[in-house]
């Protein structure tokens, strides 16, 4: 297992990696962690239990599975800080969706693995949930060593479940990566390895993570997962740099009271979300220097566009400004249909189309567009 390597896709594999935006949805259950990990995106720790989503609330999504899976939706991911230490809730929603066709991860920590009867009881307490991700990494070891991921692991696996090693490193890779990755290799299939670069966000801000530069960001699109909805209701537009950062113009109301799929419909159809998705920051970039904000950006551009997106998305001059060029009726019907051909997701220009035709039935090609919306998606788009 090489750390820090570039992988090249094809376009349509590209496609194929975006498309879980569509069909996906993840839950941040509490920001309660056992641990208090250096390297934690979100700050997580133990005295955070006040963040926990209440019970009622659990039980008010787990009610929407069937239509979230009627919507579209076809996984939920569990996360947090540590989803297993509301157990009540991860249990009543994963058993709901799970019950509607939907398959379900949790991403967790393996401190509860202390022995193999132990792991096994936990993993068995959760018949819903299909997928185990565990997190490994050096952060980790101050609090459980390594061989209780293992144990989490070859405990998944003995009860038909799938088991993902999620591995965090440093950019470049540390000797300590290297024991990490070493001992991964001792028990993990290759295919059930994840690996993925430590984010100078949250707590990770005091790690003083460099950040590697490239000049070919702005031509890199966004490849967000999907909405993420919060233990308090609020949304966040991925599960990466902005999953708990509250200043962007990713928001779409409060998930409590609002239905789950009006949300994640509104989440498909954000004019900013999907230009950044099929056409990367090129674009916007260039309408912030046309504004005179070039100061926006960074002086280094990083090579992640997720270190990029949070200097464009938290400004707020900016930000209006992007959301504002993307509201442009004739840019919205054109990211519309880049996204319908590109993602193979139609919710935006079908929704553009019937919003946009008293004011631009007119405009040429706006017929052309109506025809697209109207054409079903085959079963090799899906």
């Amino acid at each position: 297992m090489q750390l820090g390597g570039k992988t090249l896709v094809t376009p349509a594999e590209l496609a194929r990696e975006q498309t879980a935006a569509a069909s996906h949805l993840t839950f941040t259950m509490t920001l309660a962690c056992p641990l208090r990990c250096a390297h934690c995106i979100v700050g997580a720790g133990p005295e955070k239990g006040y963040t926990t989503m209440p019970l009622a609330i659990a039980e008010r999504y787990a009610a929407q599975m069937g239509e979230l899976y009627d919507h579209g939706i076809r996984m939920i991911s569990f996360t947090g800080g540590e989803p297993l230490l509301a157990r009540p809730q991860l249990r009543v929603m994963s058993d709901a969706a799970a019950a509607a066709g939907m398959t379900c991860g949790v991403v967790t920590a393996a401190h509860w693995a202390s022995s193999p009867d132990r792991a096994r009881a936990v993993v068995e307490d959760f018949p819903g949930l299909s997928v185990w991700d565990l997190s490994l990494d050096v952060y980790h070891q101050p609090y459980f060593p390594y061989a209780y991921v293992r144990t989490a692991y070859e405990a998944a696996r003995a009860c038909n479940r799938f088991a993902i090693v999620r591995l965090a490193y440093h950019d470049p890779p540390t000797a300590e990566d290297e024991e990490a990755v070493a001992f991964l290799e001792g028990f993990a299939a290759p295919e059930d390895v994840r690996t993925q670069r430590i984010r100078a966000v949250g707590r990770a801000e005091d790690l003083a993570t460099p950040l590697a530069a490239r000049d070919s960001t702005f031509l890199k699109p966004c490849m967000t997962k999907g909405l993420v909805v919060r233990y308090d209701g609020t949304t966040a537009p991925c599960c990466i740099n902005l999953v708990e950062e509250r200043r962007h113009p990713f928001q779409f109301g409060d998930a409590r009271t609002r239905p789950l799929k009006e949300l994640h419909a509104e989440y498909l159809r954000h004019p900013l979300l999907q230009m950044i998705r099929v056409l990367g920051f090129g674009e916007v970039a260039a309408w912030l220097k046309q504004a005179g904000l070039d100061s926006v950006l960074p002086a280094e551009m990083p090579e992640d566009v997720c270190d990029l997106c949070p200097h464009l998305m938290t400004h707020s001059e900016a930000a209006a400004l992007m959301v504002d060029r993307c509201s442009d009726p004739e840019t919205r019907l054109k990211i519309a249909i880049l996204a319908r051909h590109l993602l193979d997701e139609p919710q935006m220009l079908e929704h553009a189309v019937d919003e946009l035709a008293p004011v631009m039935r007119n405009l040429p090609g706006f017929a052309a567009a109506v025809d697209l919306a109207r054409q079903p998606v085959t079963a090799e788009e899906t």
